[in-house]
């Protein structure tokens, strides 16, 4: 198995520095949407800006095989507004 480490930008490099064994590319890929899922969960909960957010995993050579980016947010819409709209629209 090959060590890859899983390094996270959101506005700051936070490095991997102790990494984890995968078997292959798959398995990389589901530890990288998995990690990815609960941080921005914890950082949404916490009104967090996620907007620039990347995950960079590179293998034991610092070859990068897979990036992860996205984009978030959150907005609250006003329900009377809401409502309004969906009446009209029906």
């Amino acid at each position: 198995m090959a060590r890859f480490f899983f390094n996270l930008h959101d506005g700051i490099s936070i490095p991997d520095t102790v990494g984890s064994e995968h078997p292959d590319l798959q398995s990389v890929r589901l530890e990288a949407v998995e990690t990815i899922a609960e941080r921005l969960r914890g950082a949404l909960l916490m009104k967090t800006d996620v907007s620039a957010w990347l995950m960079n995993v590179t293998d034991e050579r610092g070859v990068t095989v897979i990036v992860l980016s996205f984009t978030a947010a959150v907005q609250i819409v006003d329900q009377v507004s809401f409502a309004g709209q969906v009446a009209g629209a029906l």
